[in-house]
């Protein structure tokens, strides 16, 4: 069964709409001023949405003028939708394991982890440190094997598509401690993974 763009965009704004009222909202601490144009659902609806669908936030942003006005009838420019999508990532990764519990991720047959490369910067020289500190680092990676820097990400995903955890790391950090992080975290969410000294 093929799900139609629309319905898709209604369901996820509907799932997001009801974690962020009820999971976030409470948190935040209360801010003076007006009420932005649109709201932190719809612009966290249309992030997910630019990732699910693989396109650029841009040509989302193209298709969302043409063909969703009705949904989002003021949207925002271009750099004013990058930098609330760059200010709500932290609620986006907190969102993430309560939408996978929404969808009931954990019941499917069997989840695919796999590592993938996310570069910053191609055939660097040297170090970085002043970039990101400790976040990243130089190292090889992707299908070509080629010098990068920046983190490498363990994802696992249901069949469905439904991403249930990651664990981000410099490329520099060997794949099997990477694992063990993660499986680490997710029996334990508090745990202390092992440490290569241990």
């Amino acid at each position: 069964m093929t799900l139609d763009l629309d319905t898709f965009l209604v369901a996820l704004y509907t799932i997001l709409d009801d974690l962020y009222h009820t999971q976030v909202v409470p948190q935040l601490p209360r801010s003076p001023g007006k009420r932005p144009e649109l709201s932190d659902s719809a612009v966290l609806t249309l992030t997910v949405c630019a990732q699910w669908l693989r396109r650029s936030e841009r040509a989302l942003g193209r298709y969302a003028l043409t063909h969703w006005r009705a949904y989002f009838p003021r949207l925002l420019s271009q750099s004013a939708s990058n930098r609330r999508s760059r200010r709500l990532a932290g609620v986006l990764v907190h969102l993430g394991p309560l939408v996978a519990q929404a969808l009931a991720a954990w019941t499917s047959v069997y989840q695919v982890v796999d590592m993938v490369p996310v570069p910053l910067l191609r055939r660097c020289r040297g170090q970085h440190h002043r970039l990101l500190a400790t976040e990243a680092a130089s190292g090889k990676g992707g299908s070509d094997r080629d010098w990068y820097y920046g983190c490498k990400l363990l994802l696992a995903v249901t069949r469905e598509g439904v991403s249930t955890g990651f664990v981000l790391a410099p490329v520099s950090t060997e794949d099997r401690w990477l694992g063990e992080a993660f499986f680490c975290w997710r029996a334990c969410p508090q745990a202390e993974p092992c440490t290569p000294a241990a």
